[in-house]
């Protein structure tokens, strides 16, 4: 391959005056003939490259480029309507024929198989649960206005069947938001489904699809939790006084005379010792599910109560307020008070850990000791943004950078140290959406879609670096959340929200932190299978379905050193140009990139198999190897 080209689209390791190689072209595709031209370009979770066009769309083999399959049928697709359906070969994409209403459908990546059309109906899918148990996905669809739940088999790969779930109301906007089910679904002692959708309440027998039992509240449900201990479904109604109990089998009334409200319903939440704990606004009690009745005569009450977390000592409740601030107690399992105290800012993280109560509000962190609730740091930490986190394996330590500081936090002993200070990373300032990751023998990277630098252990900065943001980034998923919307509470506070899970899943884990299932290094280990589906009459006897191996559905930055970053560059000489760039971790540079000649480029980068897919003029679809 030449390097000199004009159109040459591949260059090694180059930054204006550096010198140019050739990277590795695997395979190159001109899809005039077949497709005219192409308007985009994704990758199906089986890694199939699937490339939309004029005439029709088509599924490449991402690793030999031949045609896998081709469908003249479906023609100008909107990528906009493209979605992979989780852990399946499975993506769904919406098209409207020549002749004939809008449809969806949902196609197997692998063979170009159509496995559900919604033909004229106009159905379109919005959100899908995947429950694996029982071989089914719950696809929740949208007509016009009506909500339609789906039982899609995944044994057959065939609908098993659809029912209607009412209307969606107010403006036309709120149609196209997330999931309509806000809660469950939840399966009864009978193996009915039951889902909570706004006021309504239905029991749907799974094979049938029929509406078993429907109920409608005054009011939005705003909690609703089955309980197999009695085979009872515990109903909070927004700003009612009253908790409402249903028989899940019949949908019929048997809510106890004694369970009357106080205030407004929060939420309701179970136990280790399978008891139900009502959070209202007026305090909190413990349902005793053998009875239906409270435990305590007497709930338990702190100001602006609005979460309580079970604990081996008793209940964590915590009570919050964008004005007045936040308070946290620690409650005994006879409903006594242990301690409680004021924390200064709105309290929008809190956890256990072996030492106490680990919170962070917007004013300021520490940790409340279990015995009498004082502060376990001398010293508060204050954090203005969520930080970015991670954990030292070498040195079991969580790593927590934001606002040019570094501390390091140990979850035993619960002792935090700071380690760098005044860290100046280019062009990040405190707003900036930030995620961390322990590179081992190196230190901490801090990154963000478009920054990456290198904090030691020691808190030296090894390197810092901003990569100006293309116009199009099609084909890279952001790192990173702007803004923190809790409970409707409008925050002052940024940053990125990923940085909530992490800090919650090390918290869960403090006795013994180790790489999770999320974490950043996982990949290191072999292929195996952490999915599938198998049917049969016994263990020896099953037949696969499917199976989801880690090699191909894991993401990159688990298994490689390299980050990639889409960059614009300008020139004084030559038109302003995009570069896809693999940036070494551990040194900071830029170890390969590829140029894109086109100034609106179209391109997939595979982080699997550290190969990038340009669709290029339209039509020439190639792979590059980095």
């Amino acid at each position: 391959m030449t390097m000199k080209g004009t159109y040459s689209l591949i260059i090694l390791g180059v930054f204006f005056m550096s010198s140019l190689f050739a990277q590795e072209k695997l395979w190159e595709k001109n899809l005039k003939a077949e497709l005219y031209e192409v308007g985009w370009i994704q990758q199906a979770n089986s890694g199939t490259i699937i490339a939309a066009g004029a005439k029709g769309l088509l599924g490449i083999d991402h690793v030999s480029g031949e045609t896998l399959w081709h469908n003249k049928e479906l023609k100008g697709i909107n990528k906009n309507s493209f979605f992979n359906i989780e852990g399946l070969p499975l993506f769904y994409v919406e098209y409207v024929p020549v002749i004939g209403k809008f449809r969806g459908i949902i196609v197997n990546s692998s063979n170009g198989d159509i496995v559900f059309d919604t033909k004229d109906e106009g159905y379109r899918i919005k959100n899908y649960t995947t429950l694996t148990q029982e071989g089914i996905i719950l696809f929740e669809l949208l007509k016009a206005k009506e909500r339609i739940l789906m039982n899609f088999s995944l044994k057959t790969w065939q609908k098993k069947w659809h029912c209607s779930l009412g209307e969606v109301g107010g403006v036309l906007s709120k149609i196209f938001s997330g999931s309509f089910i806000d809660h469950g679904p939840y399966f009864n002692k009978s193996g009915d489904l039951l889902v909570g959708v706004k006021e309504h309440i239905y029991a749907i027998n799974i094979e049938t699809g029929k509406i078993i039992w429907k109920h409608e509240t005054d009011k939005k449900v705003k909690a609703l939790v089955y309980s197999k201990i009695n085979n009872s479904l515990y109903v909070g109604v927004k700003k009612s006084k009253k908790l409402l109990v249903l028989d899940p089998d019949k949908g019929n009334d048997i809510t106890p005379g004694k369970l009357k409200l106080r205030g407004t319903l929060i939420d309701i939440v179970s136990d280790v010792d399978n008891n139900l704990i009502l959070v209202e606004t007026e305090g909190f009690n413990i349902i005793d599910p053998k009875t239906n009745t409270f435990k305590w005569k007497k709930s338990f009450k702190i100001p602006y109560l609005d979460e309580v977390i079970p604990h081996e000592k008793g209940f964590i409740a915590i009570g919050k307020d964008e004005k007045d601030g936040s308070s946290v107690a620690l409650v005994d399992k006879q409903g006594g008070k242990i301690w409680d105290t004021n924390v200064k800012g709105y309290a929008y993280f809190a956890v256990p850990m072996p030492k106490g109560v680990f919170y962070i509000s917007t004013e300021r962190s520490n940790i409340l000791e279990y015995e009498k609730g004082k502060d376990v740091w001398k010293k508060d930490v204050k954090f203005k943004s969520i930080p970015a986190v991670t954990f030292d394996e070498k040195e079991d330590k969580v790593i927590l950078f934001e606002n040019k500081k570094g501390y390091k936090f140990d979850l035993k002993t619960g002792a935090v140290d700071l380690f760098a200070q005044d860290v100046v990373l280019e062009k990040v300032n405190k707003k900036t959406a930030l995620v961390a990751e322990y590179i081992e023998g190196s230190g901490y990277l801090i990154h963000g879609d478009q920054y990456i630098s290198l904090l030691t252990p020691s808190g030296r900065v090894d390197y810092t670096k901003y990569y100006k943001p293309a116009t199009d980034i099609a084909g890279l998923a952001g790192v990173a959340q702007l803004g923190l919307a809790i409970a409707g509470v409008d925050l002052d506070i940024e940053g990125a929200l990923s940085n909530i899970d992490e800090l919650k899943r090390l918290s869960a884990n403090a006795n013994g932190v180790y790489r999770g299932s999320a974490d950043q290094t996982d990949g290191t280990v072999e292929e195996n299978v952490v999915a599938g589906l198998y049917v049969g009459p016994d263990a020896q006897n099953m037949s696969t379905i499917f199976e989801v191996t880690k090699k191909r559905y894991s993401n990159s930055k688990d298994i490689k050193d390299h980050k990639f970053i889409v960059a614009k560059v300008k020139s004084e000489t030559e038109p302003t140009f995009h570069k896809i760039l693999m940036v070494n971790k551990k040194t900071g540079k830029e170890d390969a990139q590829i140029k894109l000649i086109d100034k609106t480029p179209n391109y997939v980068i595979d982080e699997i198999d550290s190969v990038v897919f340009v669709n290029e003029k339209n039509y020439l679809i190639s792979a590059h190897k980095f």
